[in-house]
Parts: C-alpha cells; sequence; structure tokens
C-alpha cells in the first residue's frame, strides 16, 4: 500500500538515481567534445541555421540517451525496483534487475525528475507538518468591529 513515508523514499531513490544519470552525462560531456559544443550558424543563411540546428538537436538527443542508459544501468546495478519501493513492499531487491522495466524506470526518473523533485519537496514539507504535534493556529480572541446600535 502506498504511504507518505514509502512515496518519499521512491521520489528520494528517483531522484539520486536521476541525479547520479546526470552526472554520469557531465562526465561524457568533458570526454566527448561534440557533446558539449555550442553550434552557431556560421553565415545567416537558412541552410547554416538549419545545419546548426540539426547539429544541437542531435547533440540533445545523445546527452539524453547518455542520460537514459546511464539511470537504466543504475537502477540495473543497485537491483531495486522502484515501484516495490512505492508500494511498500518488504522488499524491493529484484531477482534479474536487467530486464526492460528497469531501463524503462531509467526512461522516467530522467524525463521526470524535474517533477519528482518537486513533488518530492511538497511531501517532505507535508509530512514535516503532518508530524508536528502543535494544534493549528487560531485566534486567542475574538475581534470585533464598531457596533452600530440604532
Amino acid at each position: 500500500m502506498v504511504s507518505l513515508d514509502s512515496s518519499i523514499a521512491f521520489l528520494i531513490y528517483i531522484t539520486a538515481v536521476s541525479s547520479a544519470a546526470a552526472g554520469v552525462t557531465e562526465a561524457c560531456k568533458s570526454i566527448v567534445p561534440f557533446l558539449a559544443t555550442d553550434y552557431e550558424p556560421k553565415e545567416d543563411c537558412w541552410e547554416d541555421h538549419n545545419e546548426a540546428a540539426r547539429f544541437m538537436n542531435y547533440k540533445r538527443f545523445f546527452n539524453l540517451l547518455i542520460s537514459v542508459v546511464s539511470a537504466g544501468v543504475i537502477f540495473g546495478a543497485l537491483g531495486l525496483d522502484p515501484a516495490a519501493i512505492l508500494l511498500g513492499a518488504t522488499s524491493a531487491y529484484v531477482e534479474n534487475p536487467w530486464q526492460v522495466g528497469t531501463w524503462l524506470w531509467g526512461i522516467v526518473a530522467v524525463f521526470g525528475s524535474p517533477f519528482f523533485a518537486s513533488l518530492l519537496k511538497i511531501l517532505e514539507g507535508f509530512k514535516q507538518q503532518v508530524s508536528t504535534d502543535h494544534p493549528p493556529n487560531r485566534p486567542r480572541r475574538k475581534v470585533t468591529g464598531p457596533r452600530d446600535d440604532r
């Protein structure tokens, strides 16, 4: 069953793997110059603008591909199933972590990381608010305006 704690654990796991995949991508950018180069048109003509845009799209595609593959490898190396973490299972380890489902979690982690990070902040704030034993703030005395005694 999904609980607040299991949801937070799931989001922490997903964002940690996504951050690690982003680190691997940055390391690859420092090794492969193509992945870090910003392409600009040589001259102000349509052909050069199209060529520069095509190279920028190739660069973005390969950066995302490296992130997805590295996230899939990280999920496989850890051998944990994020769905089992979310559902609060007693054990989140899988017998064969190198199946297609592992790679799909890599895609989810890379493309959903901004959403998951925002959701994690919201849930942690909610948990902190719920875990405090203080009653909600209420006024201590009534505030009234001037009376109209007619």
